[in-house]
């Protein structure tokens, strides 16, 4: 297919996939759980990315938009239960650490695409034990990429779960502004809820930034990363937080919808799949309109 170039960098195969008119394109690592790690908009750079991070396979990359799953957040001391049973679990879930298999190629009048498929395996029933299939599509025009889940449940019992993504958007700090309909803002950093009437503006001279929007009522989050680049992310009503996350010195702003929020699994806060349902979920980004 003319809109797909696949290529080995440091013995990791990436593949890139362009838009009809070849003006847009993202790049994939279906390896490094299914991560894109490159997204250009119309000439647009719109992804932060840690090369060094991508290519170690010891690390967490640093960049791109991971894939959060079968938990978003914190998991406290790594450890889980599932079925009364107690499993190790990483933060934000081992799908990042999975390798995919490239399920097919997608070629729709307005846009152009990619398929990737994880199911359950010995590895991952070290973590969840579950029977499961996990697709992730990636659906590129000339000004928009959307990403969808879909999660079928194979196993005979019910399946919780709740992911996300985490999206590090490259940007100029001073420029970069926020806009979002929401009523309730915890920061994870400073363990307190936020009065979101006086909060004018994020503080990125912090070390740390962590502010966790919680039931964002708004479909639409409006972002400038500079004065050249704003963008609006979409998302349907699944992903109902959306966590802000950034380091000092690091040109990176990551915004992340979630299905769930740190820690939600100690009150039960799963979505639960019943055996044989299929769940679909979507978010996309876009250039903001002139």
């Amino acid at each position: 297919m003319e809109f797909v170039e696949k290529y080995l960098e440091n013995g990791l195969e990436l593949v890139k996939i362009y838009s009809k008119t070849k003006s847009s394109y993202f790049t994939v690592a279906p390896e490094r759980g299914a991560i894109v790690v490159l997204l250009n908009l119309s000439g647009k750079e719109i992804l932060y990315l840690n090369e060094a991070t991508l290519f170690d396979r010891t690390k967490n990359i640093r960049g791109g938009i991971p894939v959060l799953f079968p938990i978003c957040g914190r998991v406290v001391d790594g450890k889980i239960f599932f079925k009364g049973q107690e499993f190790e679990m990483k933060n934000h879930g081992f799908a990042r650490d999975s390798s995919f298999n490239i399920a097919g190629y997608i070629d729709m009048p307005d846009e152009n695409g990619i398929a990737l498929r994880l199911s359950s395996s010995e590895f991952t029933k070290r973590f969840y034990p579950y029977d499961f299939e996990l697709l992730m599509q990636y659906l590129l025009s000339d000004e928009m990429f959307e990403v969808k889940m879909i999660v079928k449940n194979e196993d005979s019992s019910i399946m919780p779960f709740y992911a996300g993504f985490h999206p590090y958007f490259l940007c100029n700090k001073d420029e970069f502004t926020l806009k979002l309909e929401c009523e309730k803002c915890f920061d994870d950093v400073e363990k307190r809820f936020i009065n979101l009437q006086d909060f004018k503006e994020i503080d990125f001279s912090k070390p740390e930034v962590n502010l966790d929007f919680l039931d964002v009522g708004s479909s639409e989050v409006e972002i400038t990363l500079d004065r050249d680049k704003k963008i609006v992310l979409l998302k349907d009503e699944n992903f109902k937080n959306i966590v802000v996350w950034s380091l000092k010195d690091f040109d990176f702003v990551c915004v992340e919808p979630w299905m769930g929020e740190h820690e939600g699994y100690i009150n039960n806060k799963f979505y639960y799949l019943e055996p044989g349902a299929i769940f679909e979920g979507w978010f996309a980004i876009k250039l903001a309109s002139k």
